[in-house]
């Protein structure tokens, strides 16, 4: 790692260009400046770090908000003078609140950017995580799971499996949708039970790309 560090191109004030993207999603987030110290720091916490120009000082994106950008890989350019930080963000990149800071095109019109599939996944996500650690209003449908315990949310799984199972045999379509909705959902908590997150998942289903039942075969 050290000998890769060492190999980076930094410009004369010991920088060099850091572009962000969101893992899931493939959206470009932020571009900043990073010195080594930032991206040693980045390396060894898994939370971006850069060097601020204005302020002249080491900078933990998210310290003061909580929009910590979660590292996954940190990539170096062919001409070793730019890095790339692809992150699953804890909250908005931009300090205007916005999901990535390149929100104006050169016209003047403000960008109008659809959440993608992942990114929905991820949102109802947030809100089960949420649900989870705080259980004590009682109004929430996901927290009366979590308060119920793991019986109670399995039990749901099946339900909905079994309706979902039953919504295929009738090949009613909105109905295929509405219950196989409700079985992502319930699983999805069941997911969040056992702590495991859905980035977990993604890089399993990830895995299997490509993969032949010969390549299961092997597996076994």
């Amino acid at each position: 790692m050290n000998s890769i560090i060492n190999d980076i191109k930094y410009n004369d004030s010991g920088l060099v260009p850091t572009i962000v993207q969101d893992y899931n999603s493939g959206d470009i987030l932020m571009f900043a400046f990073s010195n080594e110290e930032a991206i040693r720091k980045s390396i060894t916490t898994n939370i971006a770090h850069f060097w601020s120009r204005s302020r002249k000082e080491l900078w933990e994106k998210g310290s003061t908000s909580g929009n910590r950008l979660n590292i996954v890989n940190i990539y170096i350019d062919c001409d070793k003078d730019c890095l790339l930080y692809t992150v699953n963000p804890d909250g908005p990149a931009c300090h205007t609140n916005t999901k990535s800071c390149f929100n104006i095109d050169i016209d003047n019109k403000e960008r109008e950017v659809p959440l993608l599939e992942t990114q929905i996944i991820n949102e109802v996500f947030k809100i089960i995580e949420d649900r989870k650690e705080n259980v004590d209003n009682g109004k929430s449908y996901t927290q009366s799971l979590f308060k119920d315990g793991l019986k109670k949310i399995l039990s749901k799984v099946k339900e909905e499996s079994d309706e979902s199972i039953e919504a295929s045999e009738n090949g009613e379509r909105d109905k295929i949708i509405y219950e196989y909705t409700d079985l992502l959902y319930h699983m999805m908590v069941a997911i969040s039970y056992h702590n495991i997150d859905i980035s977990e998942i993604f890089k399993e289903l990830e895995r299997r790309i490509g993969k032949t039942k010969k390549d299961y075969t092997l597996d076994e």
